[in-house]
């Protein structure tokens, strides 16, 4: 059963102005599902619908929030009388979903590997309506394409060059990504759904039949069109899988009842039998994809950064080219990479100094600072990063400034746990000066005036060790010598503190054994 609270939520926003064409980010929304505690840190998997609009793209995505709702696989499509709910959607010929819609529920899912993922559900507005320009349209495919690691794309009655014609914006930018000298494929899984498919005859419903017919559209030959061809070639370079699905039309109650609520009962029987097969084949474990840009798996809180940096550039005066939205992509890979390698090393001094830690020796501190920082520095150098070496070169500059600016505070709060630390070293020659100075005192009095000039020379001593550490403190010269005279002192309150543990255990054993 859905939950209560569940809802769609609107997470980029289009403008109704003179224009029509402003996007806004509804960064609260998004980032009150993305940043949930439960899975910001989770790998993600997004899976969109996009599509002409008015062709059931929230109709099938309220199918698949049933599937992951039930708890009985097979047997997910549950009551015929139940009515259809989740993402809105209507029947009739003006828009519904306007901007893109996420479901405010992330699901969990175990992948077939023991991974848990989380999954979430993009809804979006139909391309090339009446009241949205060529610039609206396209950003919000454009948005959808680059933040899936599943794409839906619904088209009705057959897979038309149109249809391909609008993908060539998007394979323009996987060309850019694979000309910068880039192994992997820019977008993940694209799956053609053709709905209302009237040639079962021809090639049949489901996989199969869109199989053949996808090979069959984007098949090459002498007498293909070069633009034809540059395009078909551009769509199999930029996309990792691609598939295609044959579906029936859902019946004449579904397409024209304005009471149409849903129910199973009104539809097609035929039209539920491939929705029995699609929506597993679409959403089981083993065919789920976690979102990876350049090979790098996403998180749900890298995905929110990924959502701001693209809502920039779309949101520039004109359309974007290709090279700018690919610039923002590598930036957000190497600012996400250098954000993992910071951690790891706020991680690793953590577990020398941090808050949680007692006062540990400055060389301590120091050793790990060395340690932890190799560490991060590995880590950013080996992650996979889009831009080149020049972009990873800027952003590992700038991890290692925010990883010296880490290290002093930490040398600060490290200091501050012991302010007695400041004073430990004069302290203890002072005591000890003044203990010689006492007993040399005593010595003369009672005439054991040889023993008293021999404990002159550590007297002198420490007096001369003392001026030479006050120096060294306030001029910064020969650091390794006011280090030395803290070894000394360390060494000092140590055997006293020895020797105060044995007096004062044998004190207590003697009065005991009153």
């Amino acid at each position: 059963m859905q939950s209560e609270i569940a809802r769609s939520v609107q997470v980029v926003s289009t403008g109704e102005g003179d224009k029509g064409t402003s996007l806004q980010l509804v960064e609260s929304a998004l980032s009150e599902v993305l940043l949930n505690p439960v899975i910001r840190n989770k790998k993600v998997v997004v899976v969109s619908v996009v599509g002409t609009f008015r062709k059931g793209k929230s109709f099938l995505l309220d199918f698949f929030l049933r599937y992951m709702y039930s708890k009985d696989k097979t047997n997910w499509l549950g009551d015929p009388n139940e009515p259809l709910t989740g993402f809105h959607w209507r029947g009739g010929a003006d828009r519904d979903t306007t901007g893109i819609h996420m479901w405010s529920e992330v699901f969990l899912v175990k992948l077939s590997s023991g991974e848990e993922v989380a999954v979430i559900f993009l809804d979006t507005q139909g391309s090339f309506d009446c009241r949205a320009n060529m610039k609206q349209s396209a950003t919000i495919f454009a948005l959808s394409t680059m933040l899936s690691s599943k794409e839906i794309f619904n088209i009705k009655d057959n897979l038309q060059e149109d249809y391909l014609q609008h993908l060539q914006f998007f394979t323009e930018y996987g060309r850019i990504a694979l000309e910068a000298g880039y192994a992997q494929t820019p977008f993940q899984h694209l799956e053609f759904l053709v709905r209302d498919w009237a040639f079962a005859y021809e090639l049949p419903y489901g996989t199969k039949g869109g199989m053949e017919l996808l090979n069959k559209r984007l098949q090459v030959d002498e007498h293909t069109p070069k633009e034809n061809a540059l395009l078909r070639t551009h769509i199999k370079s930029c996309f990792a899988d691609l598939q295609c699905y044959l579906m029936p039309h859902p019946g004449l109650i579904v397409a024209g009842s304005p009471t149409f609520n849903g129910r199973l009962a009104d539809i097609e029987p035929t039209f539920i039998e491939q929705l029995k097969d699609y929506v597993p084949h679409v959403l089981s474990p083993s065919n789920l994809s976690v979102k990876t840009i350049n090979g790098q798996p996403v998180t749900c809180c890298e995905l929110l950064e990924y959502f701001r940096a693209y809502m920039k550039i779309f949101q520039s005066d004109e359309l974007p080219e290709p090279v700018s939205m690919y610039a923002a992509t590598a930036e957000v890979n190497n600012l996400n990479a250098c954000n993992r390698s910071r951690n790891l090393y706020v991680q690793e001094m953590n577990e020398v100094c941090g808050p949680r830690q007692p006062f540990v020796s400055p060389r301590m501190v120091d050793a790990a600072h060395i340690r932890s920082q190799q560490k991060a520095l590995e880590e950013f150098k080996k992650a996979p990063k889009m831009g080149g070496e020049d972009l990873a070169a800027d952003f590992e500059k700038r991890l290692i400034q925010e990883i010296d600016t880490l290290y002093e505070n930490y040398k600060m709060s490290n200091q501050n746990k012991n302010a007695v630390e400041h004073f430990k070293t004069p302290m203890v020659l002072l005591i000890t000066i003044f203990c010689f100075y006492v007993i040399t005192g005593l010595l003369d009095t009672v005439g054991l005036s040889a023993v008293s000039n021999v404990l002159l020379f550590p007297f002198w001593s420490l007096l001369l060790a003392l001026g030479t550490w006050m120096f060294v403190r306030f001029t910064g010269n020969g650091p390794e010598i006011g280090e030395h005279i803290d070894r000394i002192a360390q060494g000092i309150a140590d055997k006293v503190s020895i020797i105060y543990s044995t007096f004062h255990y044998y004190h207590w054993h003697f009065r005991t054994m009153e």
